[in-house]
């Protein structure tokens, strides 16, 4: 019990200071994006990329709902059916993200084409945007099985460790953004999304090397 309370503990503080560091990080990365894209491209960016904060509250309850499962199923010590759930959860997320990208490349291309206004002189930056954003938020989708089983594990110290990186690397990629003569736009969209795409594959090297269940293959 001593032993359980003293884990509780630990993980609390870690999750305690991932917030405070990831909060004023990203307070201060909001402002300074705002001084380098300037109001008319953080503005285009926050209309056409906006799909990615948008699903980050998706990302929350998909995240809560596939790490109760894996919880549940660590607690019954059943191997072969924690693995099942984990193969399950991983099936449904990359059918959830190939559902969100048909939607987002027809109805959402269209809205982008025929509502939005946009100044001719920014069109084709945004439409850059808008793709690289729906690219950015299947990978961050995809994501959530292997970022649920991390804290399924109850390794909150990676957990932690995780967020307040990917908070640090967003503030570098801002200022990143003052060099060079690259359509500043552009060039954040194309940041964030390998900044994503790096994340996932730490998910997935790490779960792969630390737990057995998400040693399966993508789909059943």
């Amino acid at each position: 019990m001593a032993s359980g309370n003293k884990t509780i503990a630990k993980n609390t503080v870690f999750l305690y200071i991932r917030t405070f560091i990831t909060m004023i990080i990203s307070l201060y990365t909001s402002r300074v994006i705002l001084q380098v894209l300037g109001i008319n491209d953080f503005g285009i960016y926050q209309a056409v990329g906006g799909i990615v904060g948008l699903l980050s509250f998706l990302n929350s309850a998909l995240s809560a709902g596939t790490s109760r499962f894996l919880t549940y199923e660590l607690g019954t010590g059943n191997k072969e059916k924690l693995k099942n759930t984990f193969s399950t959860t991983l099936t449904v997320h990359i059918i959830l993200s190939l559902i969100i990208v048909l939607l987002g490349e027809t109805l959402g291309l269209w809205y982008f084409n025929t509502k939005m206004v946009i100044s001719a002189d920014r069109f084709s930056a945004a439409a850059w945007v808008f793709h690289l954003s729906m690219l950015t938020a299947i990978i961050s989708i995809v994501s959530v099985p292997f970022n649920s089983a991390i804290i399924a594990h109850e390794r909150m110290k990676i957990f932690a460790y995780i967020g307040v990186v990917d908070a640090i690397l967003r503030l570098a990629i801002v200022f990143l953004l003052t060099s060079g003569n690259i359509d500043k736009l552009i060039l954040y969209a194309v940041l964030l999304l390998l900044l994503q795409l790096s994340l996932f594959i730490f998910y997935v090297l790490y779960c792969k090397l630390s737990f057995n269940e998400s040693k399966v293959n993508f789909f059943l």
